[in-house]
């Protein structure tokens, strides 16, 4: 069930804490399945953590000592570990926690080599299955559905192995996909392939899938980008005014009036802008401030404080500054970077032009940036959306402004 033997990434126990912590926190679902079994994982929430167990929602009976696997999502990344039963709800806090993949680019086939099986029945009344029976390696997937490499497909004596556009299963069980149990739902067939040239396969649509399961296959397809990515980009509309059409006939103006004159409207009390609220700070969020490595590339500033200061007096633990561009190649051969603030001119070069030519050693390709700005018109927002910048940061802004987005991209 699933691909447990990984390189454990955390054994430090309150670091492990402060991930139960989060979980708790936000009420995220976790999954838990008997080890060495094929029996499917089952889903529920962490209510609390004692000194060494945590205690959950609801869970079938286990017996006592009984060891399972336990999985959870964090900062789209699945993280494995081994548990135990200590009493009915109540599981031991794991010793070590294993890192899953978190993947940088889309990812949607699959090769044979790689074995992710596929197994269907047509029917199901547990403990039995009837009808026809497929079995397979997967090609491609989707949350809507999957292409299968048929390897065999059986029938009762009086039955036909031919599949049909509509056909019905009702169980699909897909395992051996990294660092995923197996998932279950049902499936109709979608089309079925057979050509002299390639191996017999069949598409499916995926029906019943569980939200957990739904959240694992998007966090095996999809690339991660912050949640703040493109909200700087300039908004572009469609002309749908008849007259803003090109080709339409130029109205002929009227000539001019004398203006009246009218007194001036009383001035409207300037808005008072509401700061920012400060995100909480959990456990985890202070694990992620101190290993978290940020990159400030900004030219030398006559502010007695720079930007970089203020991070670090907010327990950025590894916050790293350049002021040329061979500053931050030297930085980037040797350190890779979560976050990169970009400054727009730096030390009389412009800050896009340092950042595509590290771009061109491949250096920082996959890099989040916020770019640092005096001010905010069209054409700053033009090089965050040539940089695929995440957020504009204005110079005369308060360090308090930046921080929601430090902590969005944290999270």
């Amino acid at each position: 069930m699933g691909n447990l033997g990984l390189r454990a990434e955390m054994r430090d126990g309150n670091t492990i804490r402060a991930y139960l912590d989060e979980l708790v926190l936000k009420k995220t679902v976790v999954q838990l399945w008997i080890a060495q079994s094929e029996t499917l994982p089952f889903e529920t929430t962490i209510a609390r953590l004692s000194r060494d167990t945590f205690i959950t929602i609801q869970t079938p009976p286990l017996p006592l000592d009984q060891q399972l696997n336990f999985a959870f999502m964090v900062d789209s990344r699945r993280f494995t570990a081994h548990t135990k039963v200590v009493s009915t709800g109540v599981f031991k806090i794991p010793t070590s926690v294993a890192m899953g993949e978190r993947r940088e680019r889309f990812r949607g086939s699959f090769r044979r080599a790689e074995g992710i099986e596929v197994f269907a029945c047509e029917k199901v009344s547990a403990p039995f299955i009837w009808g026809r029976i497929l079995t397979g390696r997967l090609v491609d997937l989707s949350v809507q559905g999957l292409r299968v490499s048929l390897d065999e497909v059986t029938a009762g004596p009086e039955e036909s192995t031919a599949l049909a556009r509509g056909d019905t299963f009702a169980s699909i069980c897909i395992t051996g996909l990294p660092y995923t149990p197996t998932i279950q739902c049902g499936g109709i067939v979608a089309h079925v392939l057979r050509t002299a040239s390639e191996e017999p396969s069949a598409g499916f649509l995926l029906t019943g899938l569980r939200e957990t399961d739904v959240k694992s296959i998007e966090r095996i397809l999809a690339r991660r980008f912050p949640t703040t990515f493109g909200q700087t980009f300039p908004q572009m509309h469609r002309k749908t005014d008849i007259a803003d059409q090109p080709g339409a006939p130029v109205q002929v103006k009227a000539a001019a009036k004398a203006p009246e004159v009218v007194a001036p409207p009383p001035a409207p009390a300037a808005p008072v802008k509401e700061r920012p609220v400060r995100p909480e700070v959990t456990g985890l969020m202070r694990i992620r401030k101190a290993v978290r490595r940020i990159l400030v590339i900004s030219a030398a500033s006559d502010s007695p404080k720079t930007l970089a200061d203020w991070m670090r007096e907010d327990d950025f633990k590894q916050v790293y500054e350049a002021r040329s561009f061979l500053e931050a190649q030297n930085l980037t051969r040797t350190t890779q970077f979560d976050l990169v603030l970009l400054d727009v001119k730096v030390g009389g070069h412009f800050g896009q032009m340092i950042l595509e030519a590290l771009h061109r050693h491949d250096l920082l390709l996959n890099t989040p940036v916020i770019l640092i700005a005096d001010r905010r018109d069209a054409s700053i927002e033009a090089v965050a959306k040539a940089i695929e910048a995440i957020h504009i940061h204005e110079k005369r802004a308060p360090y308090e402004d930046l921080v929601p987005v430090l902590y969005t991209f944290l999270t």
